[in-house]
């Protein structure tokens, strides 16, 4: 499904515009994840965050899926501090599709369904992109929608997705393929696909 082209029907009611802020893939479509560092101490800007190391490898002919949504409701965030024993976290990210279209609904359904691994973006600091998802635990999703014909609020569909781990949310700096191109997250450079 391609929301790349996703029609923006909500006018002067939102003014943030629409941006390819986040990234998905099927669980079942890795066949080796990154290792977690968890002391990212030489990384002082993101102290609070684990970081991978190493790259998603994928199965043979699948790539990350390019999310867009709008840019004030697309975020990361984790819980600070979990349970103490077990040392668990909540990472949780937002994702907000302009208007209540088929391609919106289609999208929402497919993510409450589906066993996901999210990449997000986050906005205004290149090289920033941060994992939701875990080897042994689905990222669970809740879905909710606004009409926006009362108050003067955005028609949309906004997605929330939690995932608990054991460490804080953590941050990949390897490369992300995509159907038109390929990011080093490290840097935040895209080289499109040659052709």
């Amino acid at each position: 499904m391609d929301l790349g082209n996703l029609d923006w029907k909500t006018g002067k009611v939102n003014p943030s515009g629409i941006v390819p802020i986040a990234y998905r893939i099927a669980k079942e479509n890795i066949s080796a994840w990154p290792v977690i560092v968890d002391d990212p101490a030489a990384d002082t800007t993101v102290a609070q965050y684990a970081n991978y190391v190493g790259d998603f490898v994928l199965v043979a002919g699948k790539k990350w899926e390019k999310i867009y949504s709008t840019q004030g409701k697309g975020k990361a965030t984790f819980e600070p501090l979990g349970e103490v024993d077990s040392k668990m976290y909540t990472n949780k990210g937002t994702l907000s599709f302009p208007d209540i279209s088929d391609e919106a609904r289609a999208y929402a359904k497919s993510a409450a369904n589906g066993d996901y691994v999210y990449l997000i973006h986050t906005p205004g600091t290149p090289g920033r992109y941060h994992v939701i998802g875990d080897k042994d635990l689905r990222v669970a999703t809740s879905i909710s929608g606004d009409t926006g014909d009362a108050s003067g609020s955005a028609k949309g569909i906004t997605i929330n997705l939690e995932c608990p781990s054991v460490t804080p949310l953590p941050r990949y700096t390897g490369d992300l393929v995509t159907s038109d191109g390929s990011i080093d997250c490290a840097t935040g450079i895209f080289t499109p696909t040659a052709g």
